[in-house]
């Protein structure tokens, strides 16, 4: 039921946009993906993920948001359609290997955050069979987890390659989270150093409102001027701090990070495409650099 509503606001979403944006769009994605033919046997799945990642990920370079996010400032809409439209604005799209199948679940493992999760899914045995790698998206809903409709399966002789990818790609990805733990450890003793002066000039302030000499009005008022000085080189540090932090997570590690997933996740299903159009071919001679 969860995947057939799941569909139904795929369409209420898409509904309105232009033919020529979503064209645009279909040329940039099968540009990594490869270009589908109606007579693929996997078409509809394809196409399907295609719809998926449009509603979904896809930021139109209007208005730098997809088209779920649009929607979701729709203040219109049902409540259980924005229940749902949340659900999915948090859902994980990834590699997953089937460990095991039950008559109501699937026990997953996700090989590329190295989590586990139990899917309610009942054509588990259907779906799959023990140890298939496979490009899918959870939906978390209502404490569950679901599958949305549309799956791209790899051979399993392709495990050790896409592994050996994953893990070249993380490697990639240390460099820019140690920068960020640093420098959210380097913002932490300004921020506090800014409290206590901060502090202090409330207090010298306040001493400033009952004084009546002359000197020790000028004292004050000299003591003041220099906390705000400092106050003021603080606030520009940690500001600079704050900037670098942003740009670290927008730019590369939300931004170059995510799109070097994207394109690793749909080059493979490339490679999936072309084993399924050339089962002569050793797979793993598709499957490589």
């Amino acid at each position: 039921m969860i995947r057939e509503n799941i569909n139904q606001l795929i369409e209420e979403i898409t509904r309105d946009h232009q033919p020529d944006d979503i064209y645009q769009a279909k040329k940039d994605f099968q540009k990594i993906s490869g270009e589908i033919f109606e007579d693929d046997k996997s078409y509809e799945s394809r196409m399907g993920a295609f719809l998926e990642w449009y509603t979904f990920d896809r930021i139109c370079p209007e208005s730098a948001t997809t088209p779920l996010q649009r929607y979701l400032k729709n203040t219109s809409i049902t409540p259980e359609s924005r229940e749902l439209a949340e659900a999915i604005s948090q859902s994980i799209h990834g590699l997953f290997i089937a460990k095991k199948i039950k008559n109501d679940c699937v026990m997953v493992v996700d090989i590329m955050g190295n989590e586990k999760y139990q899917v309610l899914e009942n054509e588990g045995s259907i779906l799959f069979n023990a140890d298939d790698l496979f490009e899918g998206r959870l939906i978390p809903y209502n404490g569950q987890y679901y599958f949305t409709d549309h799956f791209c399966y790899h051979p399993k002789p392709t495990v050790g390659f896409i592994l050996s990818k994953i893990k070249s790609l993380k490697a990639s990805e240390k460099e820019a989270l140690a920068k960020e733990k640093q420098l959210q450890k380097t913002i932490v003793s300004p921020q506090k150093s800014l409290k206590k002066i901060t502090d202090k000039l409330v207090k010298v302030n306040g001493k400033l409102t009952g004084a009546t000499k002359e000197k020790k009005i000028q004292s004050l008022k000299e003591e003041i001027e220099k906390l705000e000085n400092q106050k003021a080189q603080l606030e520009s540090q940690i500001s600079d701090i704050e900037n670098q932090l942003t740009e670290l997570r927008t730019k590369t590690i939300e931004g170059e990070h995510k799109q070097n997933w994207f394109t690793f996740i749909r080059k493979l299903s490339y490679m999936s495409l072309k084993w399924e159009r050339s089962r002569q071919i050793d797979v793993r001679d598709i499957y490589q650099d």
